[in-house]
């Protein structure tokens, strides 16, 4: 299954973005969709990637782990 959200903006909005998700991260109510997201507290695997294919970037974050 996927949830994801999308935005459209500039940069400083962008790291308004990551600093609300931050915020929500660290209170544990990260909520994608109305979906609430509980990260565990060991084994995630972070990537931060960056892809340019004729003039089309794409920047990509993400957090990956294996629910036991």
């Amino acid at each position: 299954m996927r949830s994801e959200e999308e935005f459209v903006g500039r940069g400083l909005q962008f790291a308004e973005l990551l600093r609300k998700i931050a915020d929500q991260i660290t209170a544990g109510n990260l909520v994608i969709r109305g979906k609430q997201i509980t990260l565990p507290d060991v084994d995630m695997e972070f990537k931060v990637s960056h892809k340019s294919d004729l003039g089309a970037n794409k920047l990509s974050i993400g957090i990956e782990w294996v629910d036991k």
